[in-house]
C-alpha cells in the first residue's frame, strides 16, 4: 500500500504543470484536481481529525499513526446515525491496509453496541443502507448477537440490498424524491462511489457505476459554469444567496473542470469523489460545458413520499430549463411537491470572474397541513418543531420553499409565474428577490422592471404593484395581493444592439390582463411572437395548443433522453446508454456499438 501510494505521488507530481482543457478534461486531469481537493481538505486541522480527513491524509501517505489514533478516538463514541456510519465505513474500507488488528476489531465492536437512527429522508435510507451493505459483506458470517439491531451478517445484506436495488429501480422509473438538490446531490454520490469502489457483488457495483452516470448526467445537464441551476426539491438559503457554495459544486470542479477550486463550498461527501476510482465519460463532462447553443430541457421528478392529504404517493413533478452559455431560465409546475426547502423557479445568470446569482419570486407559506403531508408526527407540534431545526420555516421574509398558491408556465426564455393566495394563508404577499450583482435595476412606465446580470437581459414584469425594500444581498420588491404573478423574459444582450433596444422590444409586447382578478389568466406574446395562455392551476396553452405536462418522459432534450429505466446521453456522434433492464452500459459511435 505504501509502495502504491509513492507511485501515485509521483504520477501527480510529474503531471502537476498539465493545463486543463475546459469540457475536454482528461481522466489525468480529473486526477489532479482530485489530488488537489484531498490536499486542500486535509490540510483542515483540528484537535481530532474526522473520518474524511483521515481517509483523504492516508491517501496521501500523511500522519499515519495520527490517523490511527483519531479513528480510534473517533470509534469510542458513535453518535450521528448515517452521518457517522456512511464515513466511518468510507474511512475504515479505503484505509483499509492501514489499520490494526485492534482498529479492525473495533470498527466490528461497533456495529454490535450502536444502533444508529434510520433516518427519516431518501438521503438518510441511501447513506444507512449503503453503510450496512459494506458492513455485512465485510464481516458476512456474524450472527444477531454480534450486529446491534439483531440480525445476522446475511439478513443486514439481503435488507440493504433489497433497499438500494428498490432505490435504483424507483429512480430511473419514477425519478428521485429529493431530485437536483445542490446540498443534497452529494449524499446521494458519496454512497454511490463507496458501492462502485467496494461493492463485492459485480451486479451491485455495475449499478453503482450505472447510477453514477445517471446522476450525474443530471446534474451536468442543468450545471453552468459551476451553479446548479433551475427548480430544486431541497436547497438552503445560503446557496440561493451564493450558488457556488453548495455541496454540488465540489463534484463539478473535479468532474468538469471548469470552475476555480471551491474553497467556500462544502468538501467533506466530495472527499469520496475524490478517491473513488470511478472514470465520468467524457460525453457528459461535454454535456456539462457546452454551452455554444441554447437548449430546452424537460424533466420529470417525483413527490416525495404522501403519507397524508393526498390520493397519490408520489405525484409527478415536471421541470423546463432552457440553457444559455450566459444564463438559464428553469422552472418545477409548482405547488406542495417537497416540504421546507423547496425552490420553484429561478434567472441564474453568471457574472465576473466565474461567479453565479438568482433573481426569483416566492410566497413565504408554511402550516401544519403542509408538513403532515410528508411528516408522520403530531400535526399541532410540526410547525414549532421544524423551526427548530430549519429556522426560516415560517418568517415572512423566508427564500425557500414551496406553496400550494403558486403555479409556472415556462416556454423557453420566457415564464409565466401565477399566485392564487387564501384569504386564510399566514402571509398575503409574494416576495421577489433581486441580487446586488445585477449591474442594472430599472423600473419603467411600462409596468416592466428591466435588470442585467452579467450578459444577461432580465425583464420582470409583475401583475400587482409592491414596494421596495434593500438588504444585505438584494432588493427586494413585496407584492401584497391574493391574485398575483408576473412575466419574465430572459435574453442574451448579444442578441441586441444595446440595452435600449431590448427596453423597447419588451415594452411592445401585448399582455391580456383582463381576467387577472377574477379568473386568475393570463394571456401573453413573448417578444419571439409565441402566445402564452396561463389559467391557474394548469391550464396552460402555446400558440393555440394545450400544453399537456403529462406526457413529459424522465429526460428529453438534445443531450438527454431517458424513461422506463434507459438513459441515452447523446453529444455529436457520440451516445452512451445506460440500461438497467439490462443491467449494462453501451457506447456507440454513428449507430456502431463499440463497448459494452
Amino acid at each position: 500500500m505504501k509502495l502504491l501510494t509513492m507511485i501515485l505521488m509521483l504520477f501527480f507530481a510529474a503531471n502537476s504543470s498539465i493545463a486543463e482543457t475546459p469540457g475536454r478534461s482528461s481522466q489525468r486531469q480529473v486526477l489532479l484536481r482530485q489530488k488537489k481537493l484531498l490536499q486542500y481538505y486535509s490540510a483542515t486541522d483540528s484537535r481530532t481529525s474526522n473520518f474524511y480527513q483521515i481517509a483523504a491524509r492516508l491517501r496521501l501517505g500523511q500522519e499515519i499513526e495520527r490517523c490511527r489514533r483519531d479513528f480510534m478516538k473517533l470509534l469510542e463514541e458513535p453518535s450521528g446515525d448515517m452521518f457517522y456510519n456512511l464515513p466511518m465505513m468510507g474511512a475504515y474500507l479505503h484505509g483499509w491496509e492501514y489499520w490494526t488488528s485492534e482498529i479492525h476489531e473495533k470498527v466490528r465492536h461497533v456495529w454490535k453496541t450502536y444502533l444508529p437512527y434510520r433516518g427519516d429522508t431518501e438521503n438518510h435510507w441511501m447513506m444507512w443502507h449503503t453503510a450496512l451493505f459494506l458492513a455485512a459483506q465485510t464481516w458476512p458470517d456474524l450472527p444477531t448477537s454480534e450486529w446491534a439491531n439483531g440480525r445476522t451478517s446475511q439478513e443486514n445484506y439481503k435488507d440493504a440490498a433489497g433497499f438500494l436495488d428498490f432505490w435504483f429501480k424507483t429512480t430511473t422509473t419514477i425519478g428521485s424524491g429529493e431530485f437536483d438538490s445542490p446540498d443534497y446531490l452529494q449524499v446521494y454520490l458519496a454512497p454511490l462511489f463507496l458501492l462502485y469502489d467496494f461493492a463485492k457483488d459485480p451486479v451491485m457495483k455495475q449499478q453503482a457505476e450505472m447510477g453514477l452516470h445517471w446522476v450525474l448526467a443530471d446534474y451536468a445537464h442543468d450545471y453552468l459554469g459551476g451553479a446548479y441551476t433551475g427548480g430544486h426539491s431541497r436547497i438552503y438559503e445560503r446557496e440561493i444567496i451564493d450558488p457556488l457554495r453548495d455541496g454540488a459544486v465540489a463534484f463539478g470542479y473535479m468532474f468538469f473542470g471548469d470552475t476555480p477550486f471551491p474553497r467556500n463550498a462544502s468538501l467533506a461527501f466530495a472527499v469520496f469523489g475524490a478517491l473513488t476510482g470511478y472514470q465520468i465519460p467524457e460525453i457528459i463532462q461535454r454535456i456539462a460545458t457546452d454551452r455554444s447553443t441554447p437548449y430546452v430541457s424537460h424533466e420529470r421528478k417525483r413527490v416525495r413520499n404522501v403519507i397524508r392529504f393526498g390520493k397519490e404517493k408520489n405525484p409527478p413533478v415536471y421541470k423546463y430549463n432552457y440553457m444559455t452559455k450566459n444564463f438559464s431560465l428553469g422552472c418545477l409546475d409548482g405547488g406542495l411537491q417537497q416540504p421546507i426547502q423547496i425552490h420553484t423557479w429561478s434567472v441564474t445568470y453568471l457574472y465576473g470572474d466565474g461567479k453565479a446569482d438568482n433573481l426569483f419570486s416566492i410566497h413565504p407559506y408554511y402550516s401544519s397541513y403542509e408538513l403532515g403531508m410528508f411528516f408522520p408526527e403530531e400535526l399541532k407540534v410540526m410547525v414549532s418543531e421544524v423551526v427548530k431545526s430549519k429556522g426560516t420555516y415560517d418568517k415572512e421574509d423566508k427564500w425557500t420553499g414551496g406553496s400550494p398558491y403558486e403555479r409556472t408556465f415556462q416556454h423557453k426564455n420566457t415564464i409565466i409565474v401565477l399566485y392564487d393566495l387564501a384569504e386564510d394563508t399566514p402571509y398575503k404577499h409574494i416576495n421577489y428577490y433581486y441580487p446586488k450583482s445585477l449591474s442594472r435595476r430599472e423600473e419603467d412606465d411600462s409596468g416592466w422592471i428591466f435588470a442585467q446580470g452579467g450578459a444577461a437581459y432580465i425583464a420582470v414584469r409583475p401583475l400587482k404593484p409592491g414596494k421596495w425594500n434593500e438588504e444585505e444581498t438584494c432588493y427586494r420588491f413585496r407584492s401584497p395581493h391574493l391574485k398575483n404573478g408576473l412575466i419574465t423574459e430572459v435574453a442574451d444582450s448579444s442578441e441586441f444592439a444595446s440595452w435600449e433596444e431590448f427596453k423597447s422590444k419588451l415594452r411592445k409586447g401585448n399582455i391580456d390582463l383582463s381576467i387577472l382578478n377574477s379568473e386568475l389568466q393570463v394571456e401573453y406574446v413573448t417578444s419571439s411572437g409565441d402566445n402564452m395562455k396561463f389559467r391557474f392551476p394548469d391550464e396552460r396553452v402555446l400558440n393555440g395548443n394545450k400544453v399537456d405536462l403529462s406526457q413529459t418522459p424522465l429526460f428529453d432534450s438534445p443531450y438527454l433522453k431517458g424513461n422506463d429505466r434507459v438513459l441515452k446521453m447523446q453529444y455529436g456522434q457520440e451516445q452512451v446508454i445506460v440500461d438497467f433492464n439490462r443491467v449494462e452500459i453501451t457506447k456507440k459511435v454513428l449507430g456502431e456499438q463499440i463497448e459494452d
